[in-house]
């Protein structure tokens, strides 16, 4: 009898002290809040050709409107984003359509403020520099064009929500100034833009240096 009484007393002690251990257990942390969320305009500070780019490459492009986040943090024009191709597929014998996605991790403002970002192509535009051209069809193509541009930049940044995802082309309605609700591709011909990935058909997606893009971001502290 007494060794089931110490037996029994010895599984009580146990349970006890795991309960002891969950209740003091700290709480799991939820994930990152965003310090601010919304869209950006930006310009590439080189082309990107998707029959020399692959996977983890970096690039980086320059934030052409100064804004300010919800919490007062201030991002001014200049600043850079930088990121990494997350796909590129070159065209080839077997399949003419090619595709590149990029994605957006660190921003590095001016004033030596860093912040972690996470961020896609939510649209594409030509150089705000260069008048429309003759040859403005193959803008964001490697084969041809001259990256030849619409009106300029409208000024400042929205940092507001915008749908994810876009199916438009330049053979659709081209917007005559960039925005925050902006999206697909407007102003170059033989590209699309869809959930962040830019394709075309029968030719490499090619994007001149200058083609201005609109980011989908979230903004970590």
């Amino acid at each position: 009898m007494k060794q089931v009484c110490v037996v029994w007393l010895g599984i009580m002690l146990v349970a006890a002290l795991g309960y002891s251990q969950s209740s003091s257990a700290p709480p799991s942390q939820d994930a990152a809040t965003p310090a601010g969320h919304g869209s950006i305009f930006v310009k590439l500070s080189k082309a990107l050709d998707s029959s020399k780019l692959k996977e983890g490459d970096a690039i980086e492009v320059e934030i052409t409107s100064g804004f300010k986040l919800p919490d007062g943090i201030l991002v001014p024009q200049g600043s850079k984003l930088t990121g990494h191709v997350v796909a590129a597929k070159a065209r080839s014998r077997g399949d003419s359509d090619s595709q590149l996605t990029l994605a957006f991790d660190r921003l590095n403002t001016t004033n030596g403020k860093q912040l972690s970002v996470k961020g896609d192509v939510q649209a594409v535009f030509p150089p705000a520099e260069e008048p429309t051209g003759p040859n403005m069809a193959t803008a964001g193509t490697s084969q041809g064009g001259s990256g030849a541009g619409s009106s300029p930049t409208a000024a400042g940044v929205g940092l507001t929500n915008s749908k994810s995802g876009s199916n438009m082309s330049a053979e659709g309605h081209v917007e005559s100034t960039m925005s925050p609700q902006s999206m697909g591709v407007q102003g170059i011909g033989n590209l699309q833009l869809d959930n962040g990935v830019i394709s075309s058909k029968g030719k490499n997606v090619k994007l001149n240096g200058g083609v201005r893009l609109v980011v989908r971001a979230d903004f970590f502290g």
